[in-house]
């Protein structure tokens, strides 16, 4: 079995590192099945009562199933757990952009099915009406009982009472998302900002599994941060923490989604590289542009002249938090991998310390369907008392 790297954990209760070795136990039954005790003991450092315990926790909740499969040494064959076969379904919708994504997975989340919504919509009515005819046509693949609804949603959210305060992509403010689902679906809605959304699952799943404090950024067609402190999001006094998008870079620059002239996501998101590209006479769609990135001049320039401004931002970010790891994700850097290295070298030669110069800064795996995959994570990690 693999092992998986641990980083150094503070956190600030029992209640996280409860839950934290809850999500950790479970991501490695999932990682490496069929698995057993010993081994989860070797890649872990937990105490072998520790992992009993968890363990016993996941078999009582139908999460995992042991049985007879190792390869004795003398003995008796080792136990090895597995993720047990579920009826229970998640659904996770995206909407950050105005095509509409949702996914039905199951508890473990693997995708079972998946559907859009194309229609426009202009009001929060039609919004959250998108939402619930995509959740009703997810709902009809799920072959079993779903337990919640989880949305990722493009602005400011505050995700305690799933209100979306501001959508600027979208024009909308003031929408009671989770109130008005809850009571149109007679279903558990669970509702977040969409790049927090994606730093809470590398939190639990990914790149940050064992790290209690990190910097997440995500550059796309637009461009946010979260952060994470303690094992936790912090949100803020106004729900913009972490906002690294709408740091103004330029006094005088283009507006922003936001009104603001000058953002960080105004000089350097995908909508702002398309927009200077078509000035270039380059008439292309986002698909094309970051399909052009390797192969036209004038397209790779414009990306790196992004880095420039990213890097720029991750640096103040270091200095003003000083977080134990950056993680980089999102289309941009997919695409544009130029720009990671950019990026890492600004932060080793110009931060303000040696050990700043030496922050932990990486790329995450993104794709398309990580916005829904997250939001539906959402709920799972409600369900496995990762969030409460």
């Amino acid at each position: 079995m693999g092992g998986t790297v641990m980083g150094k954990t503070t956190p600030r209760n029992s209640k996280w590192m409860r839950t934290y070795n809850r999500s950790l136990i479970l991501r490695l039954i999932r990682l490496h099945q069929p698995v057993s005790r010993v081994e989860l003991a070797k890649a872990t450092s937990l105490t072998k009562p520790t992992i009993s315990n968890i363990v016993n926790e996941l078999k009582e909740e139908g999460l995992i199933n042991e049985r007879e499969l190792g390869v004795s040494s003398g003995g008796r064959r080792p136990i090895m757990l597995e993720l047990a076969a579920s009826d229970r379904f998640v659904i996770g919708i995206d909407a950050t952009q105005r095509r509409l994504h949702g996914v039905v997975t199951n508890i473990h989340g693997e995708v079972l099915g998946e559907a859009w919504h194309d229609k426009r919509f202009d009001t929060n009515e039609e919004f959250i009406e998108a939402i619930v005819t995509l959740y009703i046509e997810l709902a009809a693949k799920a072959e079993g009982d779903v337990i919640g609804l989880g949305v990722s949603v493009h602005g400011m959210v505050e995700a305690g009472n799933g209100i979306v305060l501001f959508a600027p992509r979208f024009h909308l403010h003031d929408i009671p998302l989770k109130q008005e689902l809850e009571q149109r679906l007679n279903q558990n809605v669970f509702v977040e900002n969409d790049v927090r959304t994606l730093a809470l699952g590398e939190l639990y799943f990914g790149e940050a599994i064992g790290i209690d404090e990190f910097f997440y950024v995500y550059a796309g067609y637009g461009i946010g941060g979260a952060y994470v402190h303690g094992g936790e999001l912090i949100d803020g006094e106004h729900h913009i923490a972490g906002e690294i998008g709408h740091m103004r870079i330029m006094l005088d620059g283009p507006i922003c989604s936001c009104g603001n002239r000058g953002c960080l996501e105004a000089v350097a998101g995908e909508r702002a590289i398309l927009n200077e590209a078509r000035q270039l006479n380059h008439e292309l769609d986002l698909s094309d542009l970051r399909d052009s990135v390797g192969t036209n001049a004038d397209i790779q320039q414009l990306y790196e002249r992004a880095g420039e401004y990213i890097g720029i931002a991750t640096l103040n970010m270091i200095h003003l938090l000083n977080p134990n790891r950056i993680l980089l994700g999102g289309p941009l850097f997919n695409y544009a991998p130029n720009v990671v290295a950019n990026i890492q070298e600004r932060v080793a030669q110009t931060a303000l310390t040696m050990d700043a110069r030496q922050t932990d800064i990486r790329v995450v795996p993104w794709n398309a369907n990580h916005g829904a995959l997250g939001a539906a994570a959402l709920i799972t990690n409600q369900l496995f008392g990762e969030i409460q």
